[in-house]
């Protein structure tokens, strides 16, 4: 962290552009830097070949026409994915925080905390995805929540932060059974 802070100030890096570049490196590292390592994957492992295909995008707007132009990939489902399962967690532990008292609360600003640097993060992404109709693509919204609630039921079902033991219940018998 101390060399991040001395880079930022011997290079003449404003803490704006900092964190407009943070923001860029969450959006590659789960959208296109990802894909791009299942690419290499299937091309060494599989021997598959995938193909990119450069299309012509006619709009109203000949010069900056292909920066409004949208057409839904793979690449926008796994950042929308990570956004939902966020959002549902913040709703989620917030409203398990209200149910079980105040004990629960000490535990959960952690959790609040890590969720909304993603969704703070992940926001750009958000804003463009809106575009200028200010709708997401429905494939895009379906194959998202079908992948967060395939991840949120196996993270339930797997509910690593519950300690798990074997053996007798020590509250029935004591240390002695």
């Amino acid at each position: 962290m101390a060399t991040g802070i001395l880079e930022l100030k011997w290079s003449g890096v404003s803490i704006e552009e900092w964190w407009r570049n943070e923001q860029f490196w969450v959006i590659g590292g789960v959208s296109a830097h990802l894909f791009a390592v299942i690419q290499g994957l299937l091309k060494v492992l599989a021997g598959i070949d995938t193909n990119f295909t450069v299309t012509s995008k006619a709009t109203d707007d000949e010069e900056f026409g292909e920066l409004y132009a949208f057409k839904w990939t793979t690449l926008l489902i796994p950042p929308t994915t990570i956004l939902i399962i966020n959002i549902v967690g913040v709703v989620a532990g917030i409203s398990d925080a209200i149910n079980n008292g105040y004990q629960s609360w000490g535990p959960l600003f952690g959790k609040l905390f890590f969720s909304f640097w993603v969704i703070v993060h992940l926001y750009p992404f958000l804003k463009g995805l809106m575009g200028r109709q200010n709708r997401t693509p429905t494939i895009v919204v379906i194959w998202s929540v079908l992948l967060a609630s395939i991840f949120s039921l196996l993270w339930v079902r797997i509910d690593p932060f519950v300690l798990k033991t074997k053996g007798p219940d020590t509250k029935l018998c004591g240390i002695n059974c």
